[in-house]
């Protein structure tokens, strides 16, 4: 279920991440005629921008799919501790 969902993802998140970077790359490399100052910045942004897409892509399904776990495991250990219902019990 969660892999369908990432594949189903991938493609605009990265199609948006690359174009991103791909439109900052003349103002990192100082290509951008007045924007020279702001070249620091936009490394930084390319290079927050590739960690924080690989970020969304691996470890946030992973995170879901590990809370997802421990939800099925609480709720059969509390399922367990249920005592068991007998029918033939009257007072």
């Amino acid at each position: 279920m969660i892999a369908n969902k990432v594949e189903l993802r991938t493609r605009p998140i990265l199609m948006a991440a690359m174009g991103t970077s791909v439109g900052m790359i003349p103002i990192a490399l100082e290509w951008a005629i007045g924007l020279e100052r702001l070249s620091p910045l936009a490394v930084v942004a390319i290079g927050g921008l590739m960690v924080s897409t690989f970020l969304t892509l691996v470890y946030v399904p992973k995170l879901y799919s590990l809370f997802d776990e421990l939800k099925e495991k609480a709720k059969d250990f509390l399922y367990s501790l249920k005592p068991a219902k007998t029918g033939d019990q009257t007072d």
